[in-house]
């Protein structure tokens, strides 16, 4: 008997008790136009954690060989970060915003644990790891005194595969630990299990990588963006481009091997058949009469400007241009829009290539591609930046860097940072300045605000102007009118 396995849908039901109509979706249809239409369901964790492992390799070779996704990544973190995004202290005490911003300008370049980058480099190589693995580990390490740091802590950057995406269990008090994180019966992360060297890295044993270690949520930031509520791991961002950049780059690179080989290939030497031919005269260079050796075929190599002397007969067939390339150009292009798409980043910074656009429509472009930056700038701040801020300020009161009454009762108040990120470069300058200078004189906007949105402090703004008028006048170059 022949069992037939049929996929059957619930019945909805509406709150009247009669069935829900179902069929006025298109999309959800389920006939013969759509029944390959992938419909897979999945939590928002059982769809990243399964695969995650292959889709990072897969992305990091791509990142490493693909220049298309190389340069739109490098692309999207030099718009996040730029030079930096830098704190302002915003405590209600001027002093103190001072002395830490004092402080921090010295510890930044002595933030990195691995002592090889300043605080902003850190950011630039936090921001690429997330695109290219889908997040992060920063782990804040606790320095002693004597360790003559400006103020006594560091963080320390481990790439994605620090924390197992195997290690699931459930502990005696009743926490989970999920792909390497640690939730208690709220749902809280209270610690994350960390190896103590990378895994991947061959140069480390592996009985000291298999032994990871329980560090508690408070010393860990973990850095992603979650496409979906509830997701506990980062997946890369280059996902919907990684397959057809992938089979891009093979068509590409057998493409430019096939113009290669053919390029070798100038043209024959053809001669009328005679009647009858001895065996041994093919043994012979027709052009030079000198023997040629065994398996081989005459061949005439010539140099640029040479005229070729043929024997009674004989005609030089040249090959014709490469005409199998029709298209190529078309065809690249659409590709590579593909790729940029699937990066989130425009073509024109993916590939370098603007002749098809003139500045009205790069603004247009740029202005959409900036505003999803700033949605990530806000992220990167609030996962990374106020979290390092805290530890500074922290480590800075501890070691008796500066005074602030009261800290360990009201903590937040003097935590307070603003954070500046920097400035976009003006698409048209002499346009863009007019236009802020209208929106002042208008009372649309603050000098103070213009200023910030420059990434600058309106006070050093005003300090270095003013120092320059003093400069002028001392050095007699304001001409007698200040």
């Amino acid at each position: 008997m022949r069992m037939v396995r049929l996929n059957v849908r619930p019945q909805l039901v509406g709150p009247d008790g009669l069935p829900i109509r179902a069929g006025l979706y298109d999309a959800a249809s389920t006939g013969r136009r759509l029944s390959d239409f992938p419909a897979t369901a999945s939590g928002p964790n059982a769809h990243v954690l399964g695969e995650l492992d292959i889709l990072r390799h897969r992305a990091r070779h791509l990142l490493r060989n693909n220049p298309w996704i190389r340069n739109g990544i490098q692309a999207d973190v030099a718009n996040e970060i730029g030079t930096g995004i830098r704190p302002r202290p915003a405590t209600d005490d001027e002093a103190i915003n001072d002395e830490l911003l004092s402080l921090w300008r010295e510890w930044q370049y002595e933030a990195d644990a691995d002592s090889i980058h300043g605080f902003y480099a850190l950011q630039a190589l936090i921001a690429r790891a997330r695109r290219e693995s889908g997040e992060v580990f920063i782990r804040i390490r606790r320095r002693r005194p004597e360790d003559g740091l400006t103020v006594p802590v560091q963080i320390q950057v481990l790439e994605a595969d620090y924390c197992p995406l195997t290690l699931n269990q459930t502990l005696k008090n009743g926490n989970r630990i999920i792909s390497g994180i640690e939730f208690n019966k709220l749902g809280r992360r209270v610690a994350y299990w960390l190896y103590r060297v990378h895994p991947l890295d061959a140069s480390f044993t592996q009985q000291v990588a298999d032994n990871p270690v329980r560090v508690p949520a408070e010393q860990v930031i973990h850095h992603f963006i979650p496409s979906r509520p509830g997701q506990i791991r980062g997946e890369p961002v280059m996902l919907s481009a990684m397959t057809r950049a992938w089979h891009f780059d093979a068509y590409d690179d057998a493409e430019l091997e096939r113009k290669k080989q053919r390029a070798a290939y100038t043209g024959v030497i053809t001669r009328p058949q005679p009647e009858y031919v001895e065996e041994s005269d093919w043994l012979f260079d027709p052009l030079t009469g000198e023997p040629l050796k065994e398996d081989a075929t005459p061949v005439m190599e010539t140099q640029p400007g040479s005229f070729a002397t043929l024997m009674p007969g004989e005609n030089i067939e040249l090959f014709p241009g490469d005409q199998t390339g029709q298209g190529y150009t078309d065809f690249v292009r659409q590709q590579l829009l593909g790729i940029a798409a699937g990066l989130g980043v425009p073509y024109e910074l993916v590939t370098g290539d603007y002749k098809e656009i003139n500045d009205r429509i790069w603004r247009s472009l740029i202005n959409q591609y900036r505003r999803r930056i700033e949605q990530e700038q806000q992220v990167f701040i609030r996962q990374v930046c106020r979290p390092v801020w805290h530890a500074f300020v922290d480590a800075a009161v501890l070691a008796g860097a500066v005074e602030m009454p009261g800290y360990a009762r009201a903590p937040a108040r003097w935590r307070r940072a603003e954070w500046r990120t920097q400035a976009w470069p003006h698409i048209h300058p002499l346009q863009d300045v007019q236009a802020m200078v209208a929106t002042i004189e208008a009372g649309l906007d603050s000098r103070q605000s213009v200023v910030a949105g420059r990434g600058r402090d309106v006070e050093q703004v005003d300090a270095e102007r003013a120092a320059d008028a003093r400069r002028e006048k001392e050095l007699g170059l304001d001409g007698g009118d200040r």
